[in-house]
């Protein structure tokens, strides 16, 4: 596929002004030169000027800092870090912290559980530098249990508070014995270890006193445990500030951008730790986050990968993080935008729960690899809209979850496009569809009393917006245990008796179940493929039947050319691909079933050969070379975490 667009360059022809310098060594009262450089980033952050850079040396600066002055349209500050040979990052930034001592034994609470005096609750714990599980306030506040169980169900982690609350206490967690495990209806037969899942450590707070337990014999005195507390870097009100070359780690949230602020840039940075690496208020405009490296930075970072049916380590680490680390929310998210005009570009997002939270408006996510997200990659929400495009998501619960579908009243209008989706065959899902306006908003009035159907004649319809999706490539993923076809806009569809405003064209799903689907606004030029031959898998819509293709198992064989990278199929369309020539040219207005349609955006006219288009994110003659190259960045920011975990000094060893 032909990539017309470039990242933006918010701050070309920018005005050079000042170099400000910080150094570990240095003074806050010197005049922040090179030979007499500032201590603080804080001190240099009030003395810079528009058009200014700050030169941040090697080292750890342990500060929390909240921006109150702006750069300029064309002369922003620049607040710079400091890079080894190897791309390493030297300058870390993290908050002060409380670093624990006094640790003495609490069998009062159970056996291998220690205590240290902590008045206040904390944001965050680490230990040796990296995020360990940390148990919700409302959690450690349940009263305990008087026995213990053999094995975990489902509701005593993820049942909600209050009257018949089922939940497991944090005292309780904290007191679990070895080797216990968790079922699940997400884990169907499979029953998972819980304390191996975690790294064999948790945490919690309670009346001033810190707990933690480790499951293999180990004592907190042989570790540096800190509790965190707060934001790193808050702009708050403040325009044309750039960060980049930073590793900043070990607050709640990295950047918290808030108030009126905008046109402000985060780039080439590595973000560890917190609720959120990133996180945009509504509020906020014009911010774009750009090459950097987000994760959550866990004491495990191998348990985030989508598993067999046999190893449901990343289904345990999602109800670990959602439900005992959260409330019930998902509680890790890399970036969390709320904002307007928000650009999210060519990023690496790994190892947590959701990948990129997309809620606010004129939002384009373009060219990010997310992958190893226990939840969720790529998450739109009930006022999204924006352009999704050549993202690579890999290994993830849910690649693209379309949040809220008429929930409330807001304008929404998304395009997804020439993005590439990889699961493992038959394991997670493909497209995941959620509504729950019989519950909350709106859209109740229209339902009969006591069921999620509408009304014959609802009096209150909600426009749940419009959906373009088109030119994506899905590979694996769809349980063969499950309900849900690769995108179940059929089965909202019976819940409203609507067709529901989504535009599929061009795309290469895995096909799933009994296809009903005429549910949709447009479902044209998609090529449907098996991993398993099933006689009962047909098309039962003769109008889908004739505007899509749908393949045997010998013909699913024969898509694409075959090979690739250890963890990444080559999608290249074989030369004799069934999904040559079947698609519809969406760069140009185009009529389906006798429907008119405008052209689609992001395609320029004579993207194909041929007399039509491919399905999929792929055309003829077009290699994964993008696409590896994302891939293989992700590989290289997974040894780099590798390399900050073995170089890591806990204290006492």
């Amino acid at each position: 596929m032909k990539r017309l667009f470039l990242c933006a360059v918010l701050f070309s022809g920018a005005a050079f002004g000042a170099e400000l310098f910080v150094s570990v060594s240095g003074n806050d009262k010197n005049p922040g030169s090179a030979k007499a450089p500032f201590a603080t980033i804080a001190r240099a952050a009030a003395a810079a000027q528009p058009g200014d850079t700050v030169r941040i040396g090697p080292g750890i600066y342990r500060e929390q800092i909240t921006f109150r002055k702006s750069g300029k349209e064309g002369s922003p500050v620049t607040f710079a870090g400091s890079r080894g040979p190897g791309g390493e990052y030297l300058t870390v930034v993290e908050p002060p912290g409380r670093n624990l001592t006094g640790w003495t034994p609490a069998p009062e609470i159970g056996p291998e559980v220690w205590k240290a005096p902590l008045n206040k609750r904390p944001d965050l714990m680490l230990m040796d530098g990296f995020m360990i599980t940390y148990v919700n306030r409302r959690t450690m506040e349940l009263p305990r249990r008087e026995t213990l169980p053999a094995e975990m169900d489902e509701d005593m982690l993820w049942s909600k508070f209050g009257p018949g609350c089922k939940r497991l206490s944090g005292f309780d967690l904290l007191r679990l014995p070895v080797g216990i495990r968790q079922k699940h209806q997400y884990f169907h037969e499979r029953r998972e270890l819980f304390w191996e899942t975690i790294g064999n450590v948790l945490s919690g707070w309670r009346d001033n006193v810190l707990y933690v337990r480790f499951a293999d014999g180990d004592k907190p005195q042989n570790h540096r445990f800190t509790a965190s507390y707060g934001s790193g870097f808050v702009l708050r009100n403040v325009s044309y500030l750039r960060f980049r070359d930073l590793l900043l780690r070990g607050s709640r949230f990295q950047f918290r951008l808030e108030g009126k602020s905008s046109h402000n840039t985060i780039e080439k940075c590595l973000l560890m730790h917190g609720g959120s690496r990133v996180f945009i208020d509504r509020s906020v405009s014009h911010t774009t986050v750009r090459d950097c490296v987000l994760t959550a930075g866990f004491i495990r970072n191998d348990v985030f990968r989508l598993r067999k049916p046999d190893d449901m380590r990343g289904g345990m680490i999602y109800l670990v993080f959602k439900y005992i680390i959260g409330t019930a929310l998902s509680d890790d998210v890399g970036v969390n935008d709320h904002g307007d005009h928000t650009s999210i570009c060519r990023n690496t997002v790994l190892q947590g729960l959701i990948g990129i939270e997309a809620f606010g408006t004129n939002v384009e996510v373009r060219e990010n690899h997310v992958r190893e997200m226990a939840s969720v990659g790529i998450y739109t929400g009930s006022r999204t809209t924006g352009k999704f495009h050549h993202n690579l998501v890999t290994n993830c619960g849910i690649p693209l979850r379309i949040h809220d579908i008429r929930h409330k009243r807001a304008h929404r209008e998304e395009y997804h496009y020439c993005n590439v989706f990889v699961q493992e065959p038959m394991e997670g899902s493909q497209v995941w569809l959620h509504c729950s306006s019989h519950q909350e908003g709106p859209d109740m009035v229209n339902f009969e009393p006591g069921t999620r159907k509408y009304k014959k004649n609802p009096p209150a319809p909600v426009d749940a917006g419009k959906f373009y999706i088109y030119h994506n490539t899905f590979w694996g993923g769809n349980q063969r245990n499950t309900y849900f076809p690769p995108f179940p806009v059929s089965y909202l569809s019976e819940r409203f008796r609507m067709t529901m405003p989504f535009h599929l064209v061009n795309n290469i799903f895995k096909e799933h179940c009994n296809w009903r689907i005429r549910a949709h606004e447009i479902l044209a030029g998609n090529l449907f493929y098996v991993f398993f031959e099933d006689p009962k898998l047909k098309c039962k819509d003769p109008d889908v039947a004739k505007f899509n293709k749908f393949l045997t198992l010998k013909q699913s064989e024969k898509i694409w050319k075959g090979g690739g990278l250890p963890g990444l199929p080559d999608l290249t369309l074989a030369p004799d691909s069934p999904a040559l020539g079947i698609g519809v040219d969406v760069s140009r207005p185009f009529t389906v079933n006798g429907k008119n349609y405008p052209a689609f955006p992001g395609l320029a006219p004579g993207y194909f050969k041929g007399k039509a288009p491919a399905a999929g994110a792929l055309q003829a003659g077009e290699s994964m070379a993008f696409f590896n190259d994302l891939f293989l960045k992700g590989e290289r920011a997974v040894k780099m975490l590798a390399e900050l975990k073995k170089n890591a000094a806990p204290a006492g060893r």
